[in-house]
């Protein structure tokens, strides 16, 4: 489960930007087996970024996702990668 204070550190940083980096979750199957797949995209809104990542999953082998149930949120830092430091300053 996402942090909600991270997810609205992401809305934050991402309200000006005209192109946003967006994680689209794809899930199918019953309660008990279910099957999770996430993909990272770039996209101006959540549509465009729910098309991307179906198209993403199907270039993977994952045609499923075209009827699977989709969830699109806002990349956080953490998604994108970005681990926190203990020293603050910058470089070395």
């Amino acid at each position: 489960m996402l942090n909600p204070h991270c997810q609205t550190t992401a809305n934050a940083y991402w309200a000006d930007k005209d192109y946003k980096k967006w994680v689209v979750e794809f899930t199918r199957g019953p309660v008990r087996k279910r099957e999770r797949r996430q993909v990272n995209v770039g996209a101006r809104d959540a549509t465009a970024a729910r098309r991307a990542g179906i198209t993403a999953m199907v270039q993977m082998g994952h045609t499923w996702a075209r009827s699977a149930a989709s969830t699109v949120r806002l990349a956080t830092a953490y998604d994108l990668g970005c681990v926190a430091v203990e020293t603050k300053g910058g470089a070395a």
